[in-house]
């Protein structure tokens, strides 16, 4: 196992200028070497790497389970060295919904450890309960996306700035820069809420070192 504490995350990301690669299709429309040049480039979950999104992964994010496609392998020669988790390997809460739709993945992330096992191959920062429980209760007790979750957690160690790219809270209805996306099951009371998290990104942003990519520039233009 390769699992670290956040001493290891926070001389990563702390006073850095970070460039935090989200999956939307807005992410083609940077320059070709622009995210490159930031001190530390994340990028989430099944990122793809053109000329406009660079080549350079020193963080992944993700929350691993299943439909995370990229291999230990792939990530090696990227350059990753260091993942960050976003769920914590722990049941976090009792919900009768998910026990009764025989869905308990969505409230026991342990199986994502159990699947995983043998598949860390650097230093792995694992979110305590209390941690993840942050990002849910901000958003009415629903699980953030991966996206929105990566940027809590970044801001958390106190970067000198935050370069986002490639989000749109799926108002574009694509993921993984040119795939369809399609919202979870709506009866599911704890899952997404892009529309809040939207919200509260156009509330809350001037409040941190965020620098908005284009898309982002007129979400937040739309929103006021």
């Amino acid at each position: 196992m390769n699992f670290c504490d956040k001493s290891v995350v926070r001389k990563a990301l702390e006073g850095k200028r970070i460039a935090l690669v989200g999956s939307g299709p807005g992410v083609l429309e940077n320059e070709p070497g622009f995210i490159d040049s930031h001190d530390v480039v994340i990028r989430i979950s099944n990122y793809k790497l053109f000329p406009e999104t660079g080549k350079r992964t020193d963080v992944f994010y993700s929350f691993f389970g299943n439909s995370i496609r990229k291999s230990r392998h792939e990530l090696m020669d990227d350059g990753v060295y260091l993942c960050i988790c976003k769920c914590p390997n722990a049941k976090f809460i009792d919900s009768p919904w998910h026990v009764r739709s025989g869905k308990l993945n969505g409230i026991d992330f342990r199986y994502i450890y159990e699947y995983r096992d043998q598949w860390w191959f650097c230093n792995t920062y694992v979110p305590t309960v209390e941690e993840f429980m942050m990002g849910f209760e901000l958003l009415g007790r629903h699980v953030p996306t991966t996206g929105f979750a990566a940027l809590l957690d970044v801001l958390s160690y106190n970067p000198a700035s935050v370069y986002m790219t490639g989000f749109d809270f799926f108002a574009s209805g694509v993921h993984n820069v040119d795939e369809r996306w399609r919202r979870m099951n709506p009866k599911d009371p704890i899952g997404h809420v892009p529309d809040v998290e939207r919200a509260w990104f156009i509330q809350n942003h001037t409040n941190y070192p965020i620098e908005l990519d284009e898309t982002l520039k007129k979400i937040v233009r739309k929103g006021r």
